[in-house]
Protein backbone atom coordinates (compact mmCIF):
# COMPACT_ATOMS: atom_id res chain seq x y z
CA UNK A 1 0.00 0.00 0.00
CA UNK A 2 1.23 3.50 -0.79
CA UNK A 3 -0.04 6.60 0.97
CA UNK A 4 0.53 9.58 -1.29
CA UNK A 5 -0.84 12.51 0.69
CA UNK A 6 -2.82 13.49 3.75
CA UNK A 7 -5.74 15.88 3.32
CA UNK A 8 -8.33 17.24 5.72
CA UNK A 9 -11.73 17.72 4.02
CA UNK A 10 -14.80 18.54 6.10
CA UNK A 11 -18.11 16.70 6.07
CA UNK A 12 -21.28 17.53 8.00
CA UNK A 13 -24.37 15.33 8.02
CA UNK A 14 -27.60 17.06 8.99
CA UNK A 15 -29.48 13.96 10.12
CA UNK A 16 -28.59 10.41 11.04
CA UNK A 17 -31.33 7.99 10.10
CA UNK A 18 -29.56 4.64 10.36
CA UNK A 19 -31.27 3.50 7.16
CA UNK A 20 -30.93 0.00 5.81
CA UNK A 21 -29.80 -0.24 2.15
CA UNK A 22 -33.34 0.03 0.77
CA UNK A 23 -32.27 1.04 -2.69
CA UNK A 24 -29.46 -0.16 -4.92
CA UNK A 25 -27.91 3.20 -5.78
CA UNK A 26 -25.57 2.05 -8.49
CA UNK A 27 -28.21 0.40 -10.65
CA UNK A 28 -31.56 1.34 -12.12
CA UNK A 29 -32.82 -2.21 -11.80
CA UNK A 30 -34.07 -3.52 -8.45
CA UNK A 31 -31.64 -5.52 -6.32
CA UNK A 32 -31.39 -9.22 -7.06
CA UNK A 33 -33.31 -11.47 -4.64
CA UNK A 34 -31.34 -13.47 -2.06
CA UNK A 35 -29.75 -16.71 -3.23
CA UNK A 36 -32.01 -19.75 -2.72
CA UNK A 37 -31.33 -22.07 0.19
CA UNK A 38 -29.24 -25.16 -0.45
CA UNK A 39 -31.30 -27.89 -2.09
CA UNK A 40 -32.48 -30.76 0.09
CA UNK A 41 -31.24 -34.32 -0.63
CA UNK A 42 -33.14 -36.12 -3.39
CA UNK A 43 -34.50 -38.71 -0.97
CA UNK A 44 -36.38 -36.05 0.99
CA UNK A 45 -39.71 -34.64 -0.09
CA UNK A 46 -39.60 -31.00 -1.22
CA UNK A 47 -40.79 -28.42 1.26
CA UNK A 48 -44.26 -27.05 0.73
CA UNK A 49 -45.73 -23.64 1.44
CA UNK A 50 -42.55 -21.76 0.52
CA UNK A 51 -42.73 -18.02 1.06
CA UNK A 52 -43.34 -16.01 -2.14
CA UNK A 53 -40.49 -13.97 -3.58
CA UNK A 54 -40.24 -10.38 -2.38
CA UNK A 55 -41.83 -7.92 -4.83
CA UNK A 56 -39.49 -5.92 -7.04
CA UNK A 57 -38.80 -2.34 -5.97
CA UNK A 58 -40.56 0.22 -8.17
CA UNK A 59 -39.31 3.74 -8.85
CA UNK A 60 -42.62 5.06 -7.50
CA UNK A 61 -42.29 3.23 -4.17
CA UNK A 62 -42.29 5.65 -1.23
CA UNK A 63 -39.27 5.23 1.06
CA UNK A 64 -40.44 7.73 3.67
CA UNK A 65 -42.55 10.86 4.10
CA UNK A 66 -41.16 14.20 5.21
CA UNK A 67 -43.62 16.82 6.44
CA UNK A 68 -46.34 15.00 4.49
CA UNK A 69 -44.29 14.87 1.28
CA UNK A 70 -43.34 11.41 -0.08
CA UNK A 71 -39.75 10.60 -1.03
CA UNK A 72 -39.60 7.86 -3.66
CA UNK A 73 -37.01 5.46 -5.01
CA UNK A 74 -36.81 7.63 -8.14
CA UNK A 75 -36.02 10.73 -6.06
CA UNK A 76 -33.15 8.91 -4.37
CA UNK A 77 -31.68 7.47 -7.57
CA UNK A 78 -31.87 10.76 -9.46
CA UNK A 79 -30.08 12.69 -6.74
CA UNK A 80 -27.50 9.94 -6.34
CA UNK A 81 -26.76 10.01 -10.08
CA UNK A 82 -26.45 13.80 -10.08
CA UNK A 83 -24.19 13.98 -7.02
CA UNK A 84 -22.14 10.79 -6.95
CA UNK A 85 -22.92 8.57 -9.95
CA UNK A 86 -19.82 8.98 -12.09
CA UNK A 87 -17.40 9.08 -9.15
CA UNK A 88 -19.08 6.04 -7.57
CA UNK A 89 -18.80 3.97 -10.76
CA UNK A 90 -15.05 4.64 -10.93
CA UNK A 91 -14.41 3.33 -7.42
CA UNK A 92 -13.10 -0.20 -6.80
CA UNK A 93 -15.83 -2.72 -5.98
CA UNK A 94 -14.63 -3.18 -2.39
CA UNK A 95 -14.74 0.56 -1.72
CA UNK A 96 -18.20 0.89 -3.31
CA UNK A 97 -19.55 -1.84 -1.04
CA UNK A 98 -18.17 -0.10 2.03
CA UNK A 99 -19.33 3.44 1.32
CA UNK A 100 -22.68 2.85 -0.44
CA UNK A 101 -24.62 2.99 2.87
CA UNK A 102 -22.91 6.28 3.72
CA UNK A 103 -23.69 7.76 0.31
CA UNK A 104 -27.30 6.65 0.61
CA UNK A 105 -27.48 8.35 4.01
CA UNK A 106 -26.08 11.57 2.52
CA UNK A 107 -28.59 11.46 -0.35
CA UNK A 108 -31.45 10.91 2.09
CA UNK A 109 -30.25 13.78 4.29
CA UNK A 110 -30.14 16.14 1.32
CA UNK A 111 -33.61 15.11 0.16
CA UNK A 112 -35.01 15.62 3.66
CA UNK A 113 -33.39 19.06 3.90
CA UNK A 114 -34.66 20.10 0.49
CA UNK A 115 -38.18 18.83 1.20
CA UNK A 116 -38.39 20.75 4.48
CA UNK A 117 -37.07 23.91 2.81
CA UNK A 118 -39.42 23.83 -0.17
CA UNK A 119 -42.40 23.16 2.09
CA UNK A 120 -41.37 26.13 4.24
CA UNK A 121 -41.02 28.25 1.10
CA UNK A 122 -44.51 27.32 -0.08
CA UNK A 123 -45.95 28.13 3.36
CA UNK A 124 -44.32 31.55 3.05
CA UNK A 125 -46.11 32.02 -0.27
CA UNK A 126 -43.09 31.61 -2.54
CA UNK A 127 -44.21 30.95 -6.11
CA UNK A 128 -42.35 30.32 -9.36
CA UNK A 129 -43.90 31.16 -12.71
CA UNK A 130 -43.54 29.13 -15.89
CA UNK A 131 -41.65 32.09 -17.37
CA UNK A 132 -39.06 31.96 -14.58
CA UNK A 133 -38.54 28.25 -15.16
CA UNK A 134 -38.07 28.74 -18.90
CA UNK A 135 -35.58 31.56 -18.28
CA UNK A 136 -33.54 29.21 -16.10
CA UNK A 137 -33.72 26.54 -18.81
CA UNK A 138 -32.36 29.05 -21.32
CA UNK A 139 -29.46 29.80 -18.98
CA UNK A 140 -28.70 26.07 -18.77
CA UNK A 141 -28.95 25.72 -22.55
CA UNK A 142 -26.43 28.55 -23.00
CA UNK A 143 -23.83 26.51 -21.11
CA UNK A 144 -24.33 23.33 -23.12
CA UNK A 145 -21.59 22.65 -25.73
CA UNK A 146 -22.40 23.41 -29.35
CA UNK A 147 -24.19 20.57 -31.09
CA UNK A 148 -25.91 19.34 -27.93
CA UNK A 149 -29.48 20.12 -26.90
CA UNK A 150 -31.37 20.39 -23.63
CA UNK A 151 -32.75 16.94 -24.37
CA UNK A 152 -29.17 15.62 -24.64
CA UNK A 153 -28.32 17.28 -21.34
CA UNK A 154 -31.34 15.72 -19.64
CA UNK A 155 -30.53 12.30 -21.07
CA UNK A 156 -26.92 12.48 -19.85
CA UNK A 157 -28.24 13.31 -16.37
CA UNK A 158 -30.67 10.40 -16.52
CA UNK A 159 -33.78 12.57 -16.15
CA UNK A 160 -36.54 14.06 -18.29
CA UNK A 161 -36.92 17.75 -19.15
CA UNK A 162 -40.06 17.83 -17.03
CA UNK A 163 -38.05 16.61 -14.03
CA UNK A 164 -35.47 19.33 -14.68
CA UNK A 165 -38.28 21.91 -14.74
CA UNK A 166 -39.58 20.55 -11.43
CA UNK A 167 -36.09 20.82 -9.95
CA UNK A 168 -35.68 24.39 -11.20
CA UNK A 169 -39.00 25.33 -9.61
CA UNK A 170 -38.01 23.69 -6.31
CA UNK A 171 -34.58 25.33 -6.21
CA UNK A 172 -36.02 28.75 -7.10
CA UNK A 173 -38.57 28.56 -4.27
CA UNK A 174 -35.79 27.71 -1.83
CA UNK A 175 -33.65 30.58 -3.16
CA UNK A 176 -36.53 33.03 -2.71
CA UNK A 177 -37.05 31.81 0.85
CA UNK A 178 -33.34 32.28 1.56
CA UNK A 179 -33.41 35.80 0.12
CA UNK A 180 -36.42 36.70 2.27
CA UNK A 181 -34.96 35.28 5.47
CA UNK A 182 -31.53 36.88 4.95
CA UNK A 183 -32.74 40.23 3.63
CA UNK A 184 -32.17 41.97 6.96
CA UNK A 185 -29.07 40.04 7.97
CA UNK A 186 -25.98 42.22 8.29
CA UNK A 187 -22.48 41.04 7.44
CA UNK A 188 -20.46 40.62 10.65
CA UNK A 189 -17.25 42.55 11.13
CA UNK A 190 -13.99 40.66 10.66
CA UNK A 191 -13.24 41.03 14.37
CA UNK A 192 -16.56 39.38 15.25
CA UNK A 193 -15.85 36.51 12.88
CA UNK A 194 -12.42 35.94 14.42
CA UNK A 195 -13.88 36.11 17.93
CA UNK A 196 -16.47 33.45 17.10
CA UNK A 197 -13.83 31.25 15.49
CA UNK A 198 -11.55 31.52 18.52
CA UNK A 199 -14.40 30.72 20.92
CA UNK A 200 -15.78 27.74 18.95
CA UNK A 201 -12.77 25.92 17.42
CA UNK A 202 -14.53 22.53 17.65
CA UNK A 203 -17.07 23.65 15.05
CA UNK A 204 -14.32 24.02 12.45
CA UNK A 205 -12.51 20.75 12.98
CA UNK A 206 -12.23 18.55 9.90
CA UNK A 207 -11.87 14.80 9.67
CA UNK A 208 -8.47 13.49 8.60
CA UNK A 209 -8.25 11.67 5.28
CA UNK A 210 -5.61 9.98 3.16
CA UNK A 211 -5.09 9.38 -0.52
CA UNK A 212 -3.75 5.85 -0.98
CA UNK A 213 -2.92 3.34 -3.69
CA UNK A 214 -2.61 -0.42 -3.29
CA UNK A 215 -1.95 -3.70 -5.05
CA UNK A 216 -4.37 -6.46 -4.09
CA UNK A 217 -3.41 -10.12 -4.24
CA UNK A 218 -6.84 -11.66 -3.81
CA UNK A 219 -7.48 -14.67 -1.57
CA UNK A 220 -11.22 -14.75 -2.23
CA UNK A 221 -12.52 -18.33 -2.29
CA UNK A 222 -9.18 -19.79 -1.17
CA UNK A 223 -9.07 -21.86 2.04
CA UNK A 224 -6.10 -24.16 1.45
CA UNK A 225 -3.20 -23.04 3.71
CA UNK A 226 -0.60 -23.82 1.05
CA UNK A 227 -2.36 -21.65 -1.53
CA UNK A 228 -2.83 -18.85 1.00
CA UNK A 229 0.87 -18.97 1.85
CA UNK A 230 1.70 -18.75 -1.85
CA UNK A 231 -0.45 -15.62 -2.18
CA UNK A 232 1.27 -14.04 0.81
CA UNK A 233 4.67 -14.84 -0.72
CA UNK A 234 3.65 -13.12 -3.97
CA UNK A 235 2.52 -10.02 -2.06
CA UNK A 236 5.77 -9.81 -0.09
CA UNK A 237 7.90 -10.26 -3.22
CA UNK A 238 6.00 -7.46 -4.97
CA UNK A 239 6.52 -5.22 -1.94
CA UNK A 240 10.26 -5.93 -1.94
CA UNK A 241 10.50 -4.92 -5.58
CA UNK A 242 8.51 -1.73 -4.92
CA UNK A 243 10.74 -0.81 -1.98
CA UNK A 244 13.89 -1.46 -4.02
CA UNK A 245 12.70 1.07 -6.60
CA UNK A 246 11.29 3.47 -3.98
CA UNK A 247 7.77 3.06 -5.35
CA UNK A 248 8.57 4.69 -8.67
CA UNK A 249 7.05 1.72 -10.54
CA UNK A 250 3.97 1.44 -8.30
CA UNK A 251 1.36 2.25 -10.97
CA UNK A 252 2.97 -0.14 -13.45
CA UNK A 253 3.15 -2.95 -10.89
CA UNK A 254 -0.46 -2.39 -9.88
CA UNK A 255 -1.68 -2.53 -13.47
CA UNK A 256 0.19 -5.80 -14.01
CA UNK A 257 -0.42 -7.67 -10.76
CA UNK A 258 -3.36 -6.24 -8.80
CA UNK A 259 -6.66 -8.13 -8.57
CA UNK A 260 -8.56 -4.94 -7.70
CA UNK A 261 -10.38 -2.89 -10.40
CA UNK A 262 -8.28 0.06 -9.21
CA UNK A 263 -5.45 -1.45 -11.29
CA UNK A 264 -6.86 0.59 -14.17
CA UNK A 265 -5.87 3.72 -12.20
CA UNK A 266 -2.47 2.35 -11.20
CA UNK A 267 -3.89 1.10 -7.91
CA UNK A 268 -5.11 4.55 -6.86
CA UNK A 269 -8.07 4.35 -4.43
CA UNK A 270 -8.48 8.11 -4.21
CA UNK A 271 -9.13 10.00 -1.02
CA UNK A 272 -11.05 8.44 1.87
CA UNK A 273 -11.78 9.12 5.52
CA UNK A 274 -11.87 6.76 8.47
CA UNK A 275 -14.74 4.31 8.38
CA UNK A 276 -14.70 3.87 4.61
CA UNK A 277 -12.30 0.93 4.43
CA UNK A 278 -12.01 -2.36 6.29
CA UNK A 279 -10.29 -1.85 9.70
CA UNK A 280 -6.96 -3.54 8.88
CA UNK A 281 -6.50 -1.50 5.71
CA UNK A 282 -7.63 1.71 7.39
CA UNK A 283 -5.18 1.31 10.28
CA UNK A 284 -2.28 0.80 7.91
CA UNK A 285 -3.25 3.67 5.62
CA UNK A 286 -3.59 6.20 8.43
CA UNK A 287 -0.49 5.14 10.36
CA UNK A 288 2.23 4.93 7.73
CA UNK A 289 4.31 7.85 6.51
CA UNK A 290 3.21 9.85 3.50
CA UNK A 291 4.87 8.51 0.36
CA UNK A 292 5.99 5.30 2.07
CA UNK A 293 5.46 1.72 0.89
CA UNK A 294 3.69 0.03 3.80
CA UNK A 295 4.02 -3.51 5.07
CA UNK A 296 1.76 -6.19 3.57
CA UNK A 297 -1.70 -6.07 5.12
CA UNK A 298 -4.11 -9.04 5.28
CA UNK A 299 -7.84 -8.31 4.99
CA UNK A 300 -10.92 -10.28 4.04
CA UNK A 301 -10.12 -9.47 0.40
CA UNK A 302 -6.53 -10.70 0.40
CA UNK A 303 -3.06 -9.18 0.76
CA UNK A 304 -2.51 -5.46 0.08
Amino acid sequence: MKTTTDRLPGLALVLTLGLAPLVSLAQDAPPAPPAPAEAAPAAEAPATGAAPAAPAISETDVILEVDGTPITVLDIRELFTARYGRQFEQMPAEQRALIEPQIQQMVMNELIQKTLLVNAAEKEGMKVSAEEVEESLKAIAAQIPDGASLEDFAKSAGVSLDRIREQISTDTKIRKLYEKVTADVTTPAEADVKKYFDEHPEEFEQAASVDAAHILISTQGIEDPTQLAAKEKIAKELREELVSKKGENFAEMASLHSDCPSKAQGGDLGEFEKGQMVPEFETAAFSQEVGAIGECVKTQFGYH
